[in-house]
């Protein structure tokens, strides 16, 4: 009775399912990063991070904006408790003026990451251009140099001149 009923695979000529099943596996093996590459985002991942602790100890600016998040925030709370305790009429501007106190916390913790993606993108400008210059550096110091009197260089010069005629 099996035989007398076609499957969707024989209908539409397609793979089966566990055909299929089998190339999904094959390609997220291949597509899968290697442990090597797993490994090297990591340690450069602990090494921004490090950089960043160690810069973020001396940020007055980073503190600041914790310290201001922080009063935004409990002033934020302390709001909304008013506003649940009083009329309908007055709570309206008390939930105002606790939505303005969120946005100041938001603000603030925003500020500190704009900068240290900021910091971020400086390193990483800044590894860009040391590479730059190592690789012209590098080439600068291959030249040869030879020292020689004004009528050799001449004479050097008329030949090429000769050879490109």
């Amino acid at each position: 009775m099996a035989n007398r009923f076609k499957t969707l695979e024989d209908t539409f000529d397609i793979e089966s399912v566990e055909d299929l099943d089998d190339t999904a596996e094959d390609t997220a093996a291949i597509d899968s990063p290697s442990d090597a590459d797993i490994h090297a985002a990591l340690a450069l991942a602990n090494d921004i991070d490090r950089q960043l602790s160690e810069t973020r100890g001396k940020d007055l600016h980073d503190r600041e904006m914790d310290e201001l998040a922080e009063m935004a925030i409990k002033a934020h709370q302390d709001l909304q408790d008013l506003g649940m305790n009083v009329e309908i009429r007055h709570a309206g501007e008390i939930f105002s003026s606790s939505s303005q106190m969120l946005k100041i916390a938001v603000d603030a913790k925003n500020a500190k990451v704009d900068k240290k993606l900021k910091m971020l993108k400086l390193q990483l400008d800044k590894l860009k251009l040391d590479r730059t210059t190592k690789a012209a550096d590098s080439d600068a110091l291959d030249v040869k140099a030879t020292m020689m009197d004004r009528n050799e260089l001449l004479k050097q010069l008329s030949e090429i001149d000769n050879d490109t005629k």
